[in-house]
């Protein structure tokens, strides 16, 4: 028991003594929600018992049973009477005297009250002349009947010198009123015990006795402030914190956890006492408010009732000023209501705040709290202005926040409550649009009713337009038109009106998203993009002339000049305010003018605000750019995963058209990496609605075949490159830099032997420099070496690696570097040969995949018959690989040749030294122990890993300080690096690298 429980009982058990002497005793003991009275008289209760006291115990009732006051005038007095203990002849007695009483009913008169009282006080009274000293106990003295407390009184008056003992416990209200009851009471003298919630050292004791001391140490300031030291919610958070150890062994230092045992406890608290406690708890778990003044509004009590409710509740430990102590007293308060109460409370909620001039939000949430509450079926919100005027007013807010659950949910909730068309279609278009950032699939079931407006030609003008870039996201090319028809149309009849319902901004992506992405055929004029037709004066905004800008530089006629466009529209763009696809086409601009580094800073920039304010559509999106662009740098494994992570951000259907795009990203790394099963596995998710949508479907297809290349279906590869050019020609659609279609027919005429034809389509695919990157000209340029004569491609494969280099492409690099190696091994250039072999290796290592395999070069013109000269990318990681015959040659991370040079190869140390002891180091394709290599021709030199790398940036002309900082180490290793590279390749200063390792060609 707790500390002022023992104490109260010491001084009881010390007036029992008293009573027992001869002197009649009154005991009250008051006290807040469960502080422990009822334990206490049942302590006392027992001691009495044991000190062979006769005890009479009852209990007040304020809920209707058999012994309460409503249902038997006489209920507790009944229970007194009725005690095992007493007498068989004074029992009987006693109980044939209430019978008169309650046969005479509540309304009995007060003479036939009074003789039965004064009868039944001379029972007690000689009770207590025996040897036993008689001890009443009436606990909850606040229920009693009246009969009951005139009979408490009567025998308080003649006690004096009788050995008779009274114990009453009663509630101790925050602001108590003194009855009459009361006030006869306290006329004699008698003990008062006020019983206090537990103190902070009391509950320490507590919760060190039932858990671990530490645990008592670190969460009993946690348990008071949840509790104010309520001895019954007390122990319930030791006993959830029991329960959570069962499910939780190991956990023992979990924060305090409240469960179901506390959320009963507050239950019990509310349910023990006057009824005005769960009312009033019920008003502050609806209204979220702890202040007295809306709580009395809302659940139509005085405030001053409510007032001493709150201290009281707030005593026991259930509430504090803002409200409920933890959100499970809260929830099970409401649980209490059933459903349709809790709507309707919910909805007079609404009604209040917005009476007394609440913020709307603060209305809306009753409103919706309402909604989610009550039946399904029915709308609880009253359909009402204010109600709909405050739930778009929270929509509003809630945008602004880029909650977008709560927009939704207020716009839905708004919808059904309002009943003016007018008010519905704008409600509709307001829901799609917040729908779309989340999941674009879902925005169609808003706009079903302006699609069936369509189709019934009374939807004109700007209310076309989001049916018009919903079409064009699904790929549906018919209801784009439609739509497109529906706002040129309306805005042919403005005009000869004298009215204007045109959108210039809109006007200007959709003709940029026309241009980039959707096309259209070019025999029909009716499907030109709107803007075709915008006056000249619009062009003078500075936003629609950038946008343009990038539209026209799709064709490359301005694609250098639209970067600085590219880049104010990227600085000036903000989720849900500019359209997706002109972010997209900014940053590819980037890309094409090959600013990757820009492209990357910013697409960083845009994903962090899309994460931040929470867009999936937009994170999926610029996920797939992130991962094009390590595509494009040759980091294969990033690029991989980038895609795969970006697919997993949305469902299907909500991609729409654009899900090619990172089909292609995740295809094309797959396949470089030679992953080709699990690119098939990737190609079977280009369904025809993908293949078909768009620039998107012709990115899907040119990544399929590439990968036919790599696999060698050559035929089917060809098939696809011609399906891209066909259909890139008929929609408007050639946008080389995003399916650069002439390089991959190319390489696969020259697989098929048709060097003639591939010659042409490079020399065409080059002849489009102004619109292509250097990254796509470099490709071009190493696949057309292999057209010419042998003498002529180290001359472009050097150009090719240039552009390779500047264009950041390492996996391009890489080949084009085992092609140069090869090349220049044919004319006899053997130490660029070398080098280009042992650089085309490191830069194949940077992307974490095997140099390329290649086939034998392709002959020369009139020489033998025709070998394939560009293969598929192999991840064949051996150490070396070669040709031995004749004059054809071959790379792995060494070149061999028939005449036994053996090719300048850089390993790590440790592979070296295993390779020497076993014998095999120096052996390069099928060159014997009698080749030279390097500059000793001893075999690999010893490099190692972290050599390498600075080697290679020092080759490239970065300083110590710039390698450090791209390798994150100090500049003192660095210098220790290339120290200890010098030595090993025989070099006196970093300007003897790019001889040894062929730095880039100015």
């Amino acid at each position: 028991m707790e500390g002022d429980c023992e104490d109260a009982l010491d001084g009881l058990a010390q007036q029992f003594g008293e009573c027992a002497a001869g002197t009649g005793r009154l005991a009250l003991v008051s006290g807040g929600l469960a502080v422990g009275k009822t334990r206490l008289l049942h302590a006392f209760a027992q001691y009495a018992k044991e000190a062979g006291a006769l005890l009479l115990l009852a209990t007040g009732s304020r809920d209707g049973t058999a012994f309460s006051s409503t249902a038997f005038p006489s209920g507790v007095a009944d229970q007194l009477f009725r005690n095992a203990d007493l007498p068989p002849e004074v029992s009987e007695r006693a109980v044939r005297l209430l019978d008169d009483v309650r046969d005479g009913g509540a309304e009995g008169s007060d003479e036939t009250c009074a003789r039965t009282v004064h009868a039944l006080c001379l029972e007690l009274l000689d009770l207590a002349r025996a040897d036993r000293p008689l001890v009443v106990v009436v606990d909850d003295v606040q229920f009693v009947d009246d009969f009951t407390l005139r009979l408490i009184l009567h025998l308080r008056q003649r006690i004096a010198s009788a050995q008779v003992m009274i114990v009453l416990s009663e509630w101790s209200w925050a602001h108590p009123a003194m009855t009459p009851f009361h006030s006869e009471t306290t006329r004699y003298p008698h003990r008062r015990m006020r019983l206090r919630p537990m103190d902070a050292a009391a509950v320490l004791d507590l919760t060190a006795e039932q858990t671990p001391v530490s645990y008592g140490r670190a969460h009993a300031p946690e348990v008071l402030r949840l509790t104010n030291g309520n001895p019954l919610l007390v122990r319930a958070l030791l006993e959830d914190h029991q329960t959570w150890l069962l499910d939780h062994p190991d956990d023992e230092d979990a924060p305090v956890v409240a469960g179901s045992s506390y959320a009963q406890g507050v239950l019990n608290c509310l349910y023990r006492w006057d009824p005005a406690l769960l009312t009033v708890a019920r008003g502050v778990a609806v209204l979220g408010d702890g202040r007295a003044l809306p709580v009395a509004g809302l659940v139509s009590l005085p405030v001053s009732t409510v007032e001493n409710v709150l201290d009281t509740l707030s005593s026991a430990g259930v509430l504090d000023k803002a409200g409920f102590r933890h959100p499970v007293a809260r929830n099970a308060v409401l649980g209490t209501l059933d459903t349709d109460d809790r709507a309707r409370l919910h909805v007079s909620a609404a009604e209040l705040l917005h009476r007394t001039g609440a913020a709307p939000a603060a209305v809306a949430a009753q409103l919706l709290s309402a909604a989610h509450g009550g039946d399904p079926g029915r709308t609880p919100a009253p359909a009402d202005a204010w109600a709909v005027d405050a739930l778009r007013a929270t929509a509003v807010e809630a945008a602004a926040r880029d909650d977008v659950g709560l927009v939704t949910r207020s716009l839905e909730l708004a919808l059904d409550v309002t009943t003016d068309p007018r008010e519905r279609d704008v409600l509709r278009r307001a829901l799609a649009r917040a729908v779309w950032r989340v999941d674009p699939a879902t925005a169609d079931r808003w706009q079903a009713a302006d699609r069936a407006a369509l189709d019934q030609g009374v939807l004109a003008g700007r209310d076309a337009l989001p049916l018009l870039k919903q079409a064009l996201w699904r790929g549906d090319a018919a209801a784009a038109q439609r739509a497109r028809a529906a706002y040129e149309g309306a805005d042919t009849d403005a005009v000869q009106g004298g009215g204007h319902d045109r959108d210039p901004y809109a006007e200007a992506e959709l003709h940029l998203a026309y241009r980039w992405f959707y096309g259209a055929p070019k025999t029909d004029v009716s499907s030109r993009p709107p803007s075709d037709t915008a006056p000249e004066r619009h062009l003078e905004d500075p936003w629609i002339r950038a946008v343009h800008a990038i539209a026209d530089g799709y064709a490359g006629v301005s694609a250098k000049s639209a970067l600085p466009s590219a880049e104010h529209i990227l600085e000036s763009c903000r989720l849900d305010e500019t359209m997706l696809e002109v972010v997209l086409a900014a940053l590819l601009t980037l890309i094409r003018g090959d600013q990757l580094q820009q492209a990357g800073e910013r697409t960083g920039a845009l994903l962090a605000e899309a994460v931040r304010r929470g867009g999936p559509v937009w994170q999926a999106a610029l996920g797939t750019v992130r991962a094009d662009l390590a595509l494009r740098c040759g980091e294969l494994a990033s690029a991989s995963g980038l895609a795969k992570a970006a697919l997993e951000l949305l469902p299907a259907r909500s991609w729409g058209v654009l899900r090619g795009y990172p089909l292609s990203v995740l295809v094309s790394a797959q396949t470089m990496l030679g992953q080709h099963t699990a690119a098939e596995e990737s190609v079977r998710l280009m369904t025809p609605e993908v293949l078909d949508g768009a620039v998107w479907g012709l990115s899907c297809r040119y990544a399929r075949g590439r990968h036919h290349l790599a696999t060698d279906r050559v035929l089917a590869a060809v098939r696809d490159f011609q399906t891209c050019a066909r259909l890139g020609r008929d929609r408007g659609l050639d946008v080389v830099e995003l399916v650069p279609w002439r390089n991959g027919l190319a390489e696969a005429n020259l697989r098929l032997g048709r060097t003639a034809v591939a010659r042409d389509l490079l020399k065409q695919q080059l002849g489009l420099a102004q619109e292509v990157s250097l990254r796509t000209q470099g490709v071009a340029l190493r696949l057309l070496a292999a057209t010419g004569e042998l003498v002529q491609r180290p001359a472009l494969l050097r150009k090719s690696v240039d552009a390779l280099q500047a264009a950041g492409d390492r996996m391009e690099l890489s080949r084009a570097l085992t092609d140069l190696s090869i090349a220049c091994r044919g004319v006899g250039e053997l130490d660029q040969a070398r080098a280009a072999s042992w650089r085309a290796a490191q830069e194949a290592k940077l992307c974490r995949s095997a140099p390329a395999t290649p086939r034998p070069a392709a002959p020369e013109p009139g020489r033998g018959t025709h070998t394939d000269a560009y293969p598929a990318t192999s991840t064949s990681t051996g150490t070396h690989a070669g040709a031995a015959s004749g004059t054809g040659t071959g790379i792995g991370t060494g070149i061999g040749t028939g005449t036994g040079v053996t090719a300048y190869e850089v390993v790590p140390a440790e592979t070296a030294r295993a390779e020497q002891q076993t014998g095999s180091a120096g052996n390069g394709g099928s060159g014997g122990s009698g080749g030279s290599g390097g500059s000793g021709g001893s075999g690999p030199l010893l490099l190692s890993d972290a050599e390498s790398r600075v080697a290679l940036l020092a080759a490239r002309g970065f300083s110590n300080r710039e390698i450090s900082q791209q390798l994150f180490i100090t500049v003192s290793t660095v210098e220790q690096h290339l120290t200890r590279v010098f030595r090993k390749l025989g070099v006196s200063s970093r300007r003897a690298l790019p001889t040894r390792l062929l730095a880039p060609q100015t």
